[in-house]
C-alpha cells in the first residue's frame, strides 16, 4: 500500500456506456468463484459416489430452484476454499465414528491453523464423510464483495 495506508487499494475502470445509472454512495457487488480445476480435483478426491458432473435438484436452496451440477455448485455457490469455523468442525465431528479422530478434529489449534480451508479439512477428516445434503448445508455460500462506485470529475 502507498502513503502509509494499512490496506491495499485497487482501482478498476469499467466502460459501462450510458446504460449504468448510479448515485454517489452506490456500490457494485462482485461474486468471486472458486477455481474450477481445484473444485474438480477436490470432488474426485473426496468422493467416489459423485463428481463435478453429477446433477442434483435443488428446491430453492441457495436461491436455486431446479437442476445444477455439483461442479457448478461448488465452483460458483459454495465457499469450498474459504476459512472454516469451529462450528463447521463441530458439525463435521458428528459424522466421525472414531472417538479419537473426533477429539483430534475438535483440537482447534491443530484443525484451524492459518490457511486451512473447508476442502482441506474435509479431505483430512475424510472418514467423517457427511451425506451430500448435510455437506451442502455445512459449507457456507460465497459472499459477494461490495465496492463503492465513483467517477472521475471529468465524467459528470
Amino acid at each position: 500500500s502507498e502513503g502509509g495506508h494499512n490496506r491495499d487499494f485497487y482501482s478498476f475502470t469499467l466502460d459501462t456506456g450510458n446504460d449504468l445509472v448510479y448515485e454517489p454512495g452506490d456500490t457494485l457487488e462482485i461474486f468471486p468463484s472458486n477455481d474450477h480445476n481445484r473444485v474438480v480435483e477436490f470432488l474426485h478426491e473426496y468422493s467416489s459416489e459423485w463428481d463435478d458432473r453429477t446433477v442434483i435438484k435443488l428446491n430453492h436452496s441457495f436461491g436455486i430452484h431446479g437442476e445444477i451440477s455439483l461442479g457448478s455448485l461448488f465452483a460458483n455457490i459454495l465457499d469450498l476454499f474459504g476459512k472454516p469455523t469451529m462450528h463447521f468442525l463441530q458439525q463435521l465431528a458428528t459424522f466421525e465414528s472414531n472417538e479419537g479422530k473426533r477429539q483430534a478434529m475438535l483440537d482447534v489449534k491443530a484443525s484451524l491453523e492459518k490457511g486451512v480451508t473447508f476442502a482441506d479439512l474435509l479431505l483430512l477428516y475424510k472418514s467423517a464423510h457427511p451425506p451430500l445434503p448435510a455437506l451442502l448445508a455445512m459449507i457456507p455460500p460465497i459472499k459477494g464483495r461490495a465496492y463503492s462506485i465513483s467517477s472521475a470529475p471529468t465524467m459528470s
